[in-house]
């Protein structure tokens, strides 16, 4: 019996240690993982008027009227309006309170309420969508964007660090340190700076992005590395700390580190190569470090190892060659450090097929080989790219064309510029002097051409325009009708005898041909119409929302109600009613 109990006891404690464990875990990653909101609906946008802001709702509709000097709408798809006025020359700030749609004032019982700016975020909102910060005897808290208090008015200052979203720096008595937008410390506050190592994947985004932390010596500031998930990875005790954030790596951080004046470079904390260089660069092609000793250049690889000892003045990249300057001499090597036999040629990049190499000589004319080293195409050109296996942009006196790998030319020597269009299997090509631009696709075939023309680039299309027509394209280079784009639209545009109005889906006109140019109904349900080289707006109704008074620069002004959208000089986004003087 007395060995059941036992067991039964252990059993127990087992089971608690478990938990407290898997409790411990959780509290650690909530740190560092949790959810970033993403807004998908733009509710609400700044307006402007004179020197004063308002905001207006996605139906054109004022809901705060334009008497403040500053409007922060951190999180635009939520009625949560920062306002700015009276600004306080000695305190160098603002009284500041929070409306709602209604211009209900929130949260009365915090003072000098923000929001607080950011950078790179996911969804392009300025802001830290779910957190305010408000300040309380001269010490800043943190408020959930609802108004629920998340920490107590105990820090000198709240920021956004930029690349880390949903990341606070936080200051107390000078020093820094992180906590999540939940309140939770990730770094502690003991550090003189804490800066993002500014990496970036296009698939975990800024999720792995770490932090170089400072100190202050008596020998001045010193350095070290904590990752994402507040782990100190190398103690503050280096010169200069940076991230190598070419190489596309989650798992492991590659970076450059200076020690007592010399370069080393640490995966992690294991060293790969020793500080004993002046400088060290990557290059990420090739996926080598040019690394420089006594004033001389040579090439290590990720291992460390020394490919080309340092004994050159200087190394430079050409393709897989290596141009690299000795005695005021330039030999090609590659990337081993053996000599080619054939000097005159500079430059080798392999083509995506394997069976062909793009080169240049000392002249830098251009030619395509086979592996043997054979010409397989007529000409030799000032620039050779390849655009897609076995396809390639070339160029000479500023016309550019695409020859396939026969040499024979597939898009006509005409254009300024030719190039991929991200995110598709298009290209787009320029000329320059009459702004033509033609759509290829895949297969190297140009598919429109438009002058005077312009390209949006939509997650659900290109668009190709001018003020005369307008084409649409999914990525593959299929065109498509906006009707088919926005199905649940009711009028669409359609030129009519060189005059644009709006048709059902019928095909049965409803707004007269009349105008000299119009865009296509937006997100809010409102298009721009041009008359006697002045813009307004209508609705989705076909109704005139504001008459054509408004001298506009663009092909495709966007509306809201009445109001147009702009840009100040500073660069942010508002809209406006104001009519300019011609």
């Amino acid at each position: 019996m007395k060995k059941k109990v036992a067991f039964i006891v252990i059993a127990v404690i087992i089971v608690v240690i478990i938990a407290i464990l898997t409790t411990i875990y959780l509290i650690d990653r909530s740190k560092y993982d949790f959810e970033i909101e993403k807004v998908k609906d733009i509710n609400y946008h700044i307006i402007h008027e004179d020197t004063k802001y308002g905001v207006i709702d996605r139906n054109g509709q004022i809901v705060v009227d334009t008497e403040y000097d500053i409007i922060q709408i951190p999180n635009p798809s939520k009625d949560i309006f920062v306002c700015m006025e009276d600004y306080d020359s000695q305190k160098k700030e603002y009284h500041t309170k929070v409306l709602n749609a209604k211009s209900e004032e929130l949260y009365q019982e915090y003072s000098n309420i923000q929001a607080i700016p950011t950078e790179t975020t996911y969804d392009g909102i300025p802001f830290e969508k779910t957190v305010l910060k408000y300040k309380e005897s001269e010490k800043y808290g943190l408020l959930s964007i609802d108004g629920k208090e998340i920490t107590e008015p105990i820090y000198d200052e709240i920021s956004a660090i930029p690349y880390k979203e949903g990341m606070l720096l936080v200051k107390q008595n000078g020093k820094c340190g992180v906590i999540n937008i939940k309140g939770k410390q990730l770094i502690p506050i003991e550090y003189e700076t804490i800066t993002a190592d500014n990496y970036y994947n296009e698939k975990s985004f800024y999720k792995t992005t770490g932090y170089i932390v400072s100190k202050k010596s008596e020998e001045g500031y010193r350095y070290g590395y904590i990752n994402y998930k507040g782990k100190v990875i190398l103690k503050v005790e280096y010169t200069q700390i940076s991230r190598i954030t070419d190489m596309q790596e989650d798992k492991n951080v590659y970076l450059m580190v200076l020690k007592d004046g010399q370069a080393g470079i640490l995966r992690d904390k294991k060293i790969i190569l020793n500080y004993e260089y002046e400088d060290i660069a990557y290059n990420s092609y090739n996926d080598v470090f040019v690394i420089q000793r006594n004033g001389k250049q040579g090439i290590a690889n990720k291992k460390g190892e020394i490919l080309i000892e340092p004994q050159y003045e200087h190394v430079t990249f050409a393709g897989i060659y290596v141009n690299a300057e000795k005695d005021n001499q330039n030999i090609v090597l590659d990337l081993n450090g053996n000599k080619l036999e054939n000097q005159k040629i500079i430059f080798k990049m392999p083509t995506n097929d394997g069976k062909h190499f793009i080169i240049a000589d000392e002249l830098e004319m251009y030619d395509i080989v086979d592996e043997n080293g054979n010409s397989i195409i007529e000409n030799t050109y000032s620039y050779i790219e390849e655009i897609a296996t076995n396809y390639y942009v070339v160029g000479n006196n500023n016309n550019n064309g695409i020859i396939d790998v026969s040499g024979k030319a597939v898009v006509d020597f005409k254009y300024n510029s030719i190039y991929h269009i991200d995110g598709t299997e298009l290209f787009q090509a320029n000329i320059s002097t009459t702004n033509t631009v033609s759509i290829i696709d895949k297969n190297m075939k140009v598919i429109a051409t438009m002058d005077n023309a312009s390209v949006d680039i939509n997650d659900k299309y290109i668009k190709l325009y001018s003020e005369n027509e307008s084409k649409y394209f999914d990525d593959t280079g299929k065109e498509l009708t906006y009707m088919e784009i926005y199905p649940n639209n009711t009028l669409y545009a359609k030129n009519i005898n060189d005059k644009w109005g709006f048709v059902d889906k019928d095909g049965n006109l409803q707004v007269q041909n009349e105008y000299e140019m119009v865009t296509e109904f937006n997100e809010y349900g409102f298009a721009g119409i041009k008359k006697d080289g002045k813009w307004g707006s209508i609705n989705d109704k076909g109704e005139i929302v504001q008459e054509p008074i408004y001298t506009l620069k663009g092909k495709n002004p966007n509306f809201i109600g009445k109001f147009y959208q702009s840009e100040e000089w500073r660069g942010d986004s508002y809209y406006t009613d104001k009519v300019e003087e011609d």
